[in-house]
């Protein structure tokens, strides 16, 4: 039986008033070396904070570890490209991606290969990308 999956987006970008695009500095550093090793661009990044705290964790000193869950994305004029990545601090293990305008997820191999205390099925992977589909304001750059 499917587990329900209980997760929330939280946007890690914004404009200050100069004009310039900031965010939290671990994960924009993280995005910047995935997207020069990937020699992609991107304008959109955001955390997903999952209710069941073992996703993509790994058990450490009587505790979970902090691996962040990122989606590195692009907007463009008239399509979204999102990635899901795990930031497990010594590397990045990329989840999967997917374009709006086909709804297509496409996991890596990798990803199912890599060991966990809990991961997303492709399936649960999709119902994230949807969801910032249908609700693209969650990771819009906002103003300060």
């Amino acid at each position: 039986m499917e587990q329900s999956l209980n997760f929330s987006i939280q946007n890690l970008l914004y404009q200050k008033k100069d004009g310039n695009i900031c965010g939290a500095m671990s994960p924009l550093l993280f995005a910047k070396e995935i997207a020069a090793q990937q020699q992609v661009k991107f304008n959109r990044l955001a955390r997903v904070w999952f209710e069941d705290e073992r996703i993509h964790q790994h058990r450490e000193d009587g505790g979970y570890t902090g691996h962040d869950t990122l989606i590195i994305g692009t907007q463009y004029e008239n399509d979204l490209w999102l990635s899901l990545w795990v930031d497990s601090g010594t590397g990045g293990i990329p989840v999967a991606m997917c374009y709006k305008s086909d709804r297509q997820t496409v996991c890596t191999p990798i990803y199912f290969k890599k060991s966990f205390a809990a991961k997303l099925n492709a399936e649960q992977i999709g119902k994230i990308f949807n969801h910032i589909f249908s609700n693209p304001e969650t990771i819009a750059i906002e103003k300060e």
